[in-house]
């Protein structure tokens, strides 16, 4: 659990932690500076909790990713969850998510959940896209996509395959390192099945007025930019791409088991093709002839840059943003 100032949800979600039928083996709380009573809520967990409760005070801010990343490697379980500070539990959340990676030997584990108001009324789903519960082979999802890390059961060894000190650059956001949970991702959905579960394990607090939004039909530019990220010279995913593959070939070579050297490669040249993608990509946002970008665009499309994720490609969502915006011009010339 990564805390900042968390004093007005806390006290529940810690009880819904205690309420798990399948309990925590630890809880591991890294306080990221707080000035509230969030400290003084966890002692007071802690002395009645049921099991063991660690505190890290960081003597310099961490931020929100690198909290959760530096908490986890802490841990000492098999399996690692990302905890909220203001979310609630279902009581079956750890049981389902352990039971259903010991059946199917994933990696990764993720969840649908409830929307909740500040009072903890329901008024909505969020279900990441989980249409149904199954299990997914690795290099089958978006490759730039996320679960959302309170939705998140791991496989402890997803720390340790690669250091996340190494881990790179924000693929959403023009500054910084990218996230715990879109490091996870990448991880779980690069080499180890992912299962997916359509049950609402987690209530998900937001805000009313900071819900996820709907898309508006008024507006096609806005309707273009929930189509997924256009290419973008200031954020270049082409060379975060190249990063990640760098990063694979080398746990190709240094993983004792033949089964992950081999997931490896593959991923390696998984993200190798989508590196090469994402430049093609930017010429159709930098280009000023659109003689040029349509050429572009038919290069890209006879390439299988388009072939849906669960086959490799970008899918048909970036398809279409990139005809909007990229070749016709919606938006150009900014990031989605």
């Amino acid at each position: 659990m990564a805390t900042y100032n968390g004093e007005r949800f806390l006290a529940q979600q810690l009880a819904s932690l205690t309420a798990q039928t399948f309990p925590p083996a630890e809880l591991i709380v890294a306080d990221d500076g707080s000035s509230d009573r969030t400290l003084d809520i966890v002692d007071d967990f802690r002395t009645t909790s049921t099991f063991p409760v660690r505190v890290i005070q960081n003597s310099t801010r961490q931020g929100y990713g690198g909290n959760f990343l530096n908490a986890a490697r802490m841990t000492q379980g098999d399996y690692v969850a990302f905890c909220d500070q203001d979310d609630v539990w279902r009581p079956d959340k750890l049981d389902v998510a352990v039971q259903s990676l010991t059946r199917s030997g994933s990696s990764l584990f993720v969840h649908a959940a409830r929307l909740i108001d500040e009072s903890g009324e329901v008024f909505g789903s969020f279900d990441q896209g989980i249409t149904r519960s199954s299990v997914l082979a690795p290099l089958t999802h978006d490759p730039w996509s996320v679960y959302y890390g309170f939705s998140m059961v791991f496989d402890r060894t997803l720390l340790t395959v690669i250091d996340p000190a190494e881990r790179g650059r924000h693929t959403f956001e023009h500054h910084g390192l990218l996230s715990h949970d879109l490091w996870i991702y990448f991880l779980g959905t690069s080499i180890a099945e992912t299962v997916v579960d359509v049950r609402p394990l987690v209530d998900y607090r937001r805000h009313r007025a900071n819900a996820t939004p709907s898309v508006s039909l008024r507006s096609l530019k806005a309707w273009t930019s929930s189509l997924g990220v256009a290419a973008s010279p200031a954020l270049r995913r082409d060379e975060i791409a190249d990063h990640r593959s760098a990063l694979l070939h080398g746990l190709s070579r240094s993983a004792v088991e033949p089964a992950l050297q081999a997931r490896a490669r593959d991923a390696a040249e998984y993200w190798s093709r989508i590196a090469a993608h994402e430049r093609s990509r930017l010429a159709l946002y930098t280009e000023a002839s659109l003689a040029r970008r349509v050429v572009v665009y038919g290069n890209l499309s006879r390439t299988g840059a388009y072939r849906r994720a669960a086959h490799g490609g970008l899918g048909l969502r970036l398809c279409l943003k990139d005809l909007l915006a990229g070749v016709i011009g919606l938006r150009r010339g900014r990031a989605g």
